[in-house]
């Protein structure tokens, strides 16, 4: 029977229908003729153009930005220390035992920094193959499966979300183990995704275990734990649990036993007690809250405030997502959509439950969700009912909301119309628009039925991003600016000399000893340092007193060096009566550096 194109009737416009492929704005309900020239509406370029700021965005983030702290700081600092002291093995955090993680992100780290330099730059290297290895695993999971669904387009709604770029690109132990979890997971499901495939299911659980080595090794026991109970909640839904117990699963499990028992063997002989303190501190204690110094204590909630800020500018398609998840049967009749869905729930809830939260501990369910938004939040056919051309409409408008945010951020804080609140930045930070007015510029970013017309406004927020988090901005502007004093930081290490000491005061700045290629001395802090400081009482480099300080400068071979913030400056500093001058050296809103005097 020959289909009729005729306009359809409006109980046929609110009907499911795939025939009626992607609505435009002003056009709810279209054949699969007029689909098509839809679709040759979006000029050729718009993806390759997509594709190249995007990946200009993830250069400037990784490559030209200074370390935040303290994480950046300290994942950097504890492999530089190891490179200076010549002594990979043990793990030490300013010359103090530092056992919170285990070493394998330091030893990839320091492997970059031996091979480029010490440089902030040098330390962010291996994250250019995180970033490399993610795409590369998500698109090999999306186009086992989601062939005939634009795999292209939903792998760069992945890669264009801020969780990706945060994870891929700021130095944590989270970004590696992102990678090794989705390693695991991908492999897992590549394994199973079959009863009926043998074959190739020993190779691809040897390498499920290996990358979950891996991430043991990076942070804890999370890196199995949770694909475990990933692959064991999605073979029960499935109906399909006796596949755990094929013949493949043994000489994998035997593969990971004997990979990673004498490896934590090895730390142990040289970090003595590291496995009491990481089992028992860092994974039990902090999880149920009983941790001594316990951090992050947030609400069962957290996470639900967290990640809309992770899944932008994609965030409002989540909405579509559900809907189109739920009108198409998804879950029901797609065994990828089944595994992702239990794969970011898995994540989210264990988290949840946990008494410490930080915005890095969900980044391993931003692969499942991003692919998820990518699949049936942007790339499914609008289904021409009034519903779905709604929930389309506003993913659209909160994407056109960040485009607005951009040049309404800058003029508050070129016009000063929040004093205290936004910096007042140079007229040639402007350049953070410059990305938006292209989207802009290249034609209608916002309108078309195609998701290709929303890559280019998509790559260019994440651009203006990037540049918001780097020097080009202006440094009074950049969004890291109190926790990134990297330019002051440079600034003193030029200026020192091999005699000169540097003392931090009051305010824990891992990131300071690492430009400063030097152990900084620590006036009255402990922090996360405290562990150290008990195993080794009395090893040098920690102030407490006056009079300790006043001996060190008096006995001091070169120049003395203080640290400190503004605010601390009158308060705390001046009362105690150490002679000083300004160090000729730049500060920032958080930070003020003076020589001491004897």
């Amino acid at each position: 029977m020959k289909r009729s194109l005729s306009p359809p009737s409006a109980t046929e416009k609110n009907r499911v229908n795939p025939a009626y492929r992607f609505a435009t704005l002003d056009e709810f309900v279209i054949s699969p003729n007029t689909f098509m020239n839809n679709r040759e509406q979006v000029p050729r370029y718009r993806l390759p153009l997509s594709q190249i700021l995007l990946a200009l965005a993830f250069l400037i983030i990784l490559f030209y930005r200074g370390f935040s702290d303290p994480d950046e700081g300290r994942y950097s600092e504890i492999p530089r220390e190891m490179i200076a002291r010549g002594d990979w093995k043990t793990m030490r955090l300013m010359d103090y035992l530092y056992y919170e993680k285990p070493p394998v992100a330091y030893w990839i780290t320091a492997a970059a920094l031996s091979l480029f330099g010490i440089h902030d730059w040098a330390a962010r290297v291996p994250l250019l193959l995180v970033v490399l290895s993610m795409a590369g695993l998500m698109g090999w999971l999306i186009r086992s499966e989601w062939k005939q669904a634009r795999p292209g387009l939903i792998l760069f709604t992945a890669c264009s979300t801020a969780g990706f770029a945060a994870g891929c690109s700021i130095l944590l132990t989270d970004s590696f183990l992102m990678l090794w979890m989705t390693a695991t997971s991908a492999a897992l499901y590549r394994a199973f995704k079959s009863d009926g495939e043998q074959a190739g299911r020993m190779g691809f659980l040897a390498l499920a275990a290996v990358a979950a080595v891996l991430g043991v090794l990076t942070k804890g026991a999370v890196a199995v734990v949770l694909p475990g109970a990933t692959l064991v909640l999605w073979l029960l839904w499935e109906k399909r649990l006796r596949a755990l117990f094929s013949p493949a699963v043994i000489p994998a499990v035997l593969l990971f036993t004997v990979l990673l028992i004498p490896s934590f063997l090895f730390i142990e002989q040289w970090n003595p007690g590291f496995l009491r303190q990481f089992v028992f501190q860092e994974h039990l204690a902090r999880f149920l809250g009983t941790r001594a110094i316990q951090l992050h204590d947030e609400p069962f909630w957290f996470y639900g405030k967290v990640l809309p800020l992770l899944l932008l500018p994609w965030t409002f398609f989540l909405f579509r997502a559900g809907r189109q998840l739920k009108a198409r049967h998804a879950p029901s009749t797609d065994t990828l959509t089944r595994y992702l869905l239990v794969w970011a729930g898995v994540v989210l809830l264990f988290f949840s439950i946990g008494t410490g939260k930080l915005m890095s501990y969900i980044l391993p369910a931003i692969p499942p969700l991003t692919l998820l938004i990518g699949r049936w939040g942007l790339i499914e056919p609008q289904d021409g009912t009034v519903a779905d051309r709604r929930l389309w409409n506003t993913g659209v408008f909160g994407l056109g909301l960040l485009l607005a945010a951009f040049p309404v951020f800058w003029c508050i804080s070129y016009f000063q119309l929040l004093p205290g609140v936004i910096y007042k930045t140079p007229l040639s930070s402007l350049t953070i628009v410059i990305p938006i007015a292209l989207a802009v510029w290249l034609g209608r970013p916002m309108t078309g039925a195609s998701p290709a017309a929303l890559t280019l406004p998509a790559a260019s927020v994440l651009l203006s991003v990037a540049l918001l988090m780097s020097p080009i901005a202006g440094r009074d502007m950049n969004v890291l600016l109190h926790s990134n004093s990297s330019i002051v930081y440079k600034s003193l290490a030029a200026a020192l000399k091999p005699d000169d000491t540097v003392i931090a005061f009051w305010d824990y700045r891992p990131a300071l000893p690492f430009y400063a290629r030097r152990v900084t001395v620590l006036y009255q802090i402990k922090n996360e340092l405290e562990f150290g400081m008990q195993r080794e009482p009395g090893r040098p480099g920690e102030l407490t007193t006056p009079d300790e300080l006043r001996e060190l400068i008096r006995k001091a071979k070169g120049r003395v060096y203080g640290v400190i913030r503004p605010g601390d400056f009158d308060t705390k500093f001046k009362p105690l009566g150490i002679g000083h001058e300004p160090g000729g050296l730049p500060g920032d809103p958080d930070t003020v550096v003076v020589r001491l005097l004897n």
